[in-house]
């Protein structure tokens, strides 16, 4: 159990960095005291969602493949 939460973490913040820069557009109308690069809408809740399903799914990959090699 413990080797599925280490592989689940793991993949789960690797996989939610991976996803971070994907559909970030910047503001185009900037006002004063804003980072001109600062995105527009971030969607950080949805991209945690989704990378909790991703790696779920990877996560039962890898133990599949961890059982089957040792």
């Amino acid at each position: 159990m413990l080797d599925f939460l280490v592989i689940y973490l793991i993949l789960w913040w690797l996989v939610f960095f991976v996803m971070l820069p994907f559909g970030i557009e910047r503001d185009q109308d900037v006002t004063f005291g804003n980072d001109p690069g600062a995105p527009k809408k971030s969607l950080v809740k949805k991209k945690a969602i989704i990378s909790s399903f991703v790696t779920l799914i990877l996560t039962a990959v890898a133990i599949v493949v961890k059982n089957e090699i040792f």
